[in-house]
C-alpha cells in the first residue's frame, strides 16, 4: 500500500488549522458585539472581561497543546519529508490561535444565557463544576462529561459577581428576581 504524499496532507491539516483561525478571530470580533457595554445588564445579569493574564490562567492546558503540535511537526519532518515551507506555516496559524487565545475577552451572563468567547449558551446546556479551580469560573457543556469544559476568567470581584448571576440564572426565577432587585436598589 502505497502512503500518502506528506505535502498534500500537510496542506489539508494546515487548511483545517487556518480555518479554525479565521472562525477564531470571526469570533473574537463577535464578542464586541454579543457584549458592547460591561457592567450591570438592563434585565438583570452582569458582563465583565478579562486580562491577558487571566486568559493564561483560564487557557494554560491548551497553551501547553499548542506547544507540542507547534514542535511536533519539526521532530516529524526529516521521517516523514514533509516541506519546510507548510511546517513554517502550520506554526505561524498555530502562534496566530495562541495570540487569539490570550487577548482579554468579554463575557456576560444573562437571564436566559451565557455569552463567552464569541458564543452564546443556553443554561439549560450548562452545569457549574463540581469542583471550581481558584481565579475563574468552570462550567460543563451537558452530555459532554470533562471533554468540554467551557471556564470563565475574570478579575476575582467580577467573578464572584457573576458566579451569583449565573447560580440565579441556573436555578428558578425567584431567586433571579431577589437579585435583580438587590442589584437595583445597591445602584
Amino acid at each position: 500500500m502505497q502512503t500518502p504524499d506528506p505535502n498534500a496532507v500537510g496542506i489539508v491539516i494546515t487548511t483545517i488549522i487556518g480555518i479554525v483561525v479565521v472562525w477564531d478571530i470571526f469570533m473574537l470580533w463577535r464578542s464586541h458585539e454579543l457584549v458592547p457595554e460591561l457592567g450591570p445588564i438592563d434585565n438583570g445579569g452582569h458582563a465583565w472581561s478579562s486580562t491577558a493574564e487571566q486568559e493564561v490562567m483560564r487557557h494554560w492546558s491548551s497553551i501547553m497543546s499548542i506547544a507540542v503540535m507547534m514542535a511536533a511537526p519539526w521532530i516529524l519532518a526529516s521521517s516523514t519529508g514533509t516541506s519546510n515551507w507548510l511546517i513554517i506555516t502550520f506554526d505561524v496559524l498555530l502562534f496566530s490561535h495562541l495570540i487569539g487565545m490570550l487577548l482579554p475577552k468579554r463575557y456576560a451572563a444573562t437571564r436566559t444565557h451565557l455569552f463567552t468567547d464569541g458564543q452564546v449558551h443556553e443554561w439549560q446546556g450548562l452545569r457549574l463544576a463540581l469542583k471550581q479551580p481558584r481565579g475563574r469560573i468552570m462550567l460543563q457543556r451537558k452530555g459532554w462529561g470533562i471533554l468540554a469544559p467551557l471556564p470563565l476568567g475574570g478579575e476575582a470581584k467580577d467573578l464572584s459577581l457573576a458566579r451569583k448571576w449565573i447560580s440565579a440564572a441556573m436555578a428558578d426565577n425567584e431567586e433571579w428576581k431577589n437579585l435583580k432587585n438587590l442589584s437595583f436598589e445597591e445602584e
